[in-house]
């Protein structure tokens, strides 16, 4: 399963922390940068149920 995150970019790191509680996290991508004004980043993470 693949999931998009957007948020700042510690609220991003603190959920792929949560996510590795429940979840097999199989790849975490760099943070990238929203368009424009922004403050948000995306973060694509892989995951094994």
């Amino acid at each position: 399963m693949k999931i998009r995150i957007m948020a700042t970019a510690d609220e991003a790191a603190e959920l792929v922390e949560r996510l590795r509680q429940v979840v097999t996290v199989v790849e975490v991508s760099e943070p990238y940068a929203n368009r424009g004004e922004s403050t948000l980043v995306r973060v694509y993470v892989e995951v094994r149920l």
